[in-house]
């Protein structure tokens, strides 16, 4: 645990952790705008991405005090997170121990999700990876099943909003496509579809403090949103290829890939969820190839997925499921015919699997070990990531390199649609304007949770100065010995001041708004609440 293969997201998600870890041992829980990272220019990155799911990660910084042990130690907990929960899952679908296990060792380290953790370090994506089967268990049990389960589907889907959005609203649509699909089959309709608006309304009261503020911002602000487009779309062949070869890209796998091609041959024996979570894997692999038009949605409102192989996270689900059913039937008509051990078989089992995952490993090892350590800060003239293919090795030694210059994947998320081209470079470069003139402000510069504050010390009072920061809702601003006030804003939406006469410093502060605070008491109180009447229903010994 020594050494981290920096790529894809890594340093978008590294910044975030260590935003939150800043604003914690400065004795803020609550991370609004982002001033010790994402180029300390006041981001409002945390309005729009989920952040209490990377607590862990913070904790396990503030005890271990070493960046990369916090960063695997993260990864061991979600992992096995991941275990419990998809057995959890499927011991409860199926009332198999045998089924549960296979399931839940397939699923975990399936292809898809090594390629989000190592490969590219998708740290959001892979956290909603993780509740999945749980959101999945929720919806079978509330429109086929047990209708008063409707909490599981709404603190699965809970858990998905803390993690990512984007998986959450697919997950969403695939849950919406499924009941149109099997609408004439599903009994006590009224009922159910109550249940289902009841998991809606309590998923939104524990994700007020996150969802409010999100549409609170969204409206206020004119912003540019995230990045969108169609890409790394493979062939079917390519599709095929890389999961044979067992290559840790963004396809199922070898495993299951295998049974997709070959689980046609179980058909007949399995019942009617199982054919269909077969059929779906089947049609979400598609759509994650060229046997679907995407190039003729680049201009519709699709084109926010990005990237649409990230349906193999749902390909992968459906597949493993109907997975752990053939190996289970296999299991069943070995041990009636050789009295073969379940004990033994579940262990050969989990060592193919975990051995396909260890290989796949090695394959991002050869590729990464011999890419040079990040050992010098980037800059936008030599922005040393990108002098590797966006490849980059990290230690503890050279972890923080990451904090001070950042600008590819997601860097400019959510920032105002003023700025743009040399506006984005003088921006993060700490580039003030003083009556017109270009000036380096980058020492005179100090970071606070949600709140940035610059020194104008040796500045004539009443020189204009237009400040390197950006504006959100709810920010106020204190010049010299004056009150927070709301700014005056230039035309990049940045802050303007004219340099006081006495105590000469300007600080800009996040105000949390009544929206904020209201929101973040829902969900406590919401929270609680659905503690006290778990524990309640646990000690009256009522069966479902």
């Amino acid at each position: 645990m020594r050494i981290v293969f920096g790529s894809g997201d890594l340093m978008f998600q590294a910044n975030r952790i260590e935003e939150l870890y800043q604003d914690v041992l400065h004795g803020v829980f609550v991370p609004r705008i982002s001033t010790y990272t994402f180029n300390q220019v006041g981001s409002g990155i945390n309005f729009f991405y989920p952040w209490i799911l990377l607590y862990p990660f913070v904790i396990f910084q503030l005890i271990t005090h070493n960046p990369i042990s916090a960063f695997y130690l993260g990864i061991f907990l979600e992992t096995l997170v991941t275990l419990l929960l998809s057995y959890y899952a499927m011991r409860k679908y199926s009332a198999s121990k045998k089924r549960a296990i296979i399931f839940a060792i397939t699923y975990t380290f399936a292809n898809y999700r090594l390629y989000l953790v190592f490969n590219q370090n998708v740290l959001a994506e892979s956290i909603a990876y993780t509740f999945l089967p749980l959101v999945l268990l929720g919806f079978y049990e509330v429109f086929y099943q047990n209708i008063k389960s409707w909490p599981i589907l709404a603190i699965g889907m809970t858990m998905l909003l803390y993690s990512h959005m984007l998986t959450t609203a697919l997950t969403a649509l695939f849950m919406l496509v499924t009941l149109v699909v099997t609408w004439r089959w599903i009994s006590n309709k009224r009922l159910r579809l109550l249940a289902g608006v009841k998991a809606a309304g309590l998923s939104f009261l524990l994700s007020a403090f996150y969802l409010v503020p999100f549409f609170e911002q969204t409206v206020s602000n004119h912003l540019k949103a995230s990045w969108v487009g169609l890409l790394f779309i493979k062939t079917p062949m390519e599709t095929i290829t890389s999961s044979i070869n067992n290559e840790p890209t963004q396809v199922v796998g070898l495993l299951l890939m295998i049974v997709l091609i070959f689980g046609f041959f179980f058909w007949k024996r399995a019942n009617t969820i199982d054919r269909y979570t077969y059929l779906s894997g089947i049609i979400l692999v598609a759509l994650t190839t060229t046997l679907f038009p995407w190039a003729k949605l680049l201009n519709t409102p699709v084109a926010n997925l990005q990237f649409p192989y990230r349906l193999t996270g749902l390909a992968t689900l459906m597949l493993a499921i109907y997975l752990s059913a053939v190996v289970t039937y296999i299991f069943d008509n070995l041990q009636n015919r050789y009295g073969i051990s379940k004990i033994g078989f579940v262990v050969i089992f989990s060592l193919l699997s975990v051995g396909l995952t260890y290989s796949a490993e090695q394959q991002i090892l050869a590729q990464r070990i011999s890419i040079p350590m990040l050992d010098r800060v980037p800059t936008p003239s030599h922005y040393y990531p990108e002098e590797h293919g966006k490849g980059y090795n990290l230690t503890s030694s050279n972890w923080n390199n990451m904090f001070h210059y950042y600008s590819h994947n997601g860097s400019f998320d959510y920032f105002p649609v003023t700025i743009n081209g040399d506006n984005v470079t003088d921006l993060v470069t700490h580039h003030a304007f003083v009556n017109g003139r270009k000036v380096a402000f980058a020492s005179r510069l100090k970071s606070k949770p949600n709140e940035i504050v610059y020194d104008l010390s040796g500045i004539k009072n009443g020189t204009l100065v237009e400040l390197p920061i950006l504006y959100y809702h709810n920010d106020l601003v204190k010049v010299g010995e004056s009150n927070y006030l709301k700014p005056t804003l230039t035309k990049r939406t940045t802050v303007k001041i004219k340099v006081p006469v006495k105590d000469k410093t300007v600080s800009l502060k996040y105000f949390n708004s009544k929206l904020d605070n209201g929101s973040m008491l829902v969900s406590i109180l919401t929270w609680l609440g659905l503690i006290i009447v778990y524990f309640k229903y646990k000690l009256s010994g009522k069966e479902e």
